[in-house]
This record gives C-alpha cells, structure tokens and sequence, in this order.
C-alpha cells in the first residue's frame, strides 16, 4: 500500500521540477510578466499532484481517491519541510495550496483507477 503512494510522489517531484523548469524557461526568454507567477505556479502545483496521483492510482488499481489524497498530502509535506525557513507559516497561503493539492489528488487518484 506505501509503494504506490511513494511511487506517486516521485512522479510528483519530477513533474513539478520539470514544468518548473520550463517555466523559468519561458521566464527568462519570452516578455512575460512575473505578475503571471502566482498563478502559473499554482497551475504546475495542480498539475504535478494529479499526473502523481494519478500514476499512484494505475499502479494501486483500487481505491484512487485515497491514493490521490496520500499523494497529495506527502507531496505537501515535502513542500512544506523543504520551503520553511523556520518563520511564521502562512495560513491563507498554506490552506490554498492545501485545498488544491486535495483537489487535484482527488481528481487523479479517481482519474486513474476509472482510466484502467
């Protein structure tokens, strides 16, 4: 049961590593505003989580939405320990990636167990 959830997060971390670096990509070479971050980030974010949840899910074959929330929630934590500076954490800013990370895990975990 804890193969496909780690499995899922490492499928996480290297699409968000990867759609981070095309992103920075599409930063450094196109007039795009850095206004656009927020929002971009936030999009890799949910992208990220549901193609991990959704692996997860495939490799599990059953119970997808529990796998897509386990996704999340590690994928999560991991951003967490590795981005906290020992400052005050956030609220809103945490509940919102909270709240979405949920909701991609949810939509890939269910995802890939139908898709089977």
């Amino acid at each position: 049961m804890i193969r496909p959830l780690l499995l899922g997060l490492l499928h996480t971390l290297m699409a968000a590593l990867i759609q981070a670096a095309i992103l920075g990509v599409l930063f450094y070479a196109t007039p795009l505003s850095e206004a656009w971050l927020p929002l971009l980030a936030m999009v890799v974010l949910a992208l990220a989580i549901f193609w991990g949840a959704l692996q997860a899910a495939r490799l599990a074959g059953s119970r997808g939405l529990f796998q897509g929330l386990g996704v999340a929630l590690l994928f999560i934590l991991v951003l967490v320990a590795l981005s906290w500076t020992g400052g005050t954490l956030t609220v809103k800013a945490l509940a919102q990636k909270l709240g979405l990370s949920l909701l991609a895990g949810a939509m890939g975990g269910i995802a890939g167990v139908t898709g089977r």
